[in-house]
């Protein structure tokens, strides 16, 4: 009886031991819920989108809110074609001397994309149907820009990357998709815009939505 009430004994003292990690690191060491104890603040991580990500790499804010140095802005390239709408919407905005345009040979865009149906509310119903049946990555362009109430599904700088977007929609089902193309090398004009800060940054933004054929990025200089 003694014999085994030692036996009882040494293996509750061997678990505990165990358990300490006196024999190398347990095998549950990786599962829940000790992952997720060994998590560093879990609650803190979240997924910034580009134009968050952009304010940040462009020094319109830290990582932790606070204002940082005015950043210098690029938005292009617009062909003669949007110009004169681009340069009312900047305008609205009174960037006065802080604003500059040059004239530079614009890179190759295109755009694939389903043509806009009669009204805005179709256009809208069409996208949600859309992103019901799996596409997420799609934008209804604004009444006001080049392509009004057009359902963008992607723009690219390469001809090949747009073709197979295009190709992978069509075996998809979907019907209708285009693509519309702006040739290397035309003359277009970019914006330089000095003195940026976070709030101007997001309207930037939000005017760069109307253009899908426009990028918005740190100036070169």
């Amino acid at each position: 009886m003694k014999r085994a009430i030692l036996l009882l004994l040494l293996a509750n003292l061997a678990v505990l031991a165990w358990e300490q990690g006196v024999f190398g690191p347990s095998t549950t060491a990786g599962r829940e819920p000790q992952r997720l104890e060994r998590q560093i603040a879990p609650e803190r991580i979240r997924l910034l989108a580009p134009d968050q990500l952009a304010a940040l790499r462009s020094g319109g804010t830290s990582a932790d809110g606070a204002s940082a140095t005015p950043a210098c802005i690029e938005l292009g390239d617009f062909d003669d074609a949007s110009l004169a709408r681009i340069q009312s919407r900047l305008a609205a905005l009174a960037l006065g001397d802080r604003l500059r345009s040059s004239r530079v040979d614009a890179q190759g865009w295109f755009a694939v994309y389903l043509p806009p149906p009669g009204t805005r509310a179709e256009a809208e119903r069409m996208a949600q149907e859309l992103r019901g049946r799996g596409v997420r990555d799609l934008v209804v362009m604004a009444e006001n820009s080049a392509m009004p109430n057009a359902i963008l599904l992607g723009s690219f700088r390469d001809r090949e990357l747009a073709q197979r977007q295009q190709a992978d929609l069509a075996r998809r089902g979907f019907k209708g998709v285009q693509m519309a193309e702006r040739p290397a090398g035309a003359e277009a004009t970019r914006f330089e815009i000095r003195g940026v800060d976070t709030a101007l940054l997001r309207e930037l933004a939000e005017i760069r939505k109307e253009y899908p054929q426009s990028q918005l990025g740190t100036c070169g200089n």
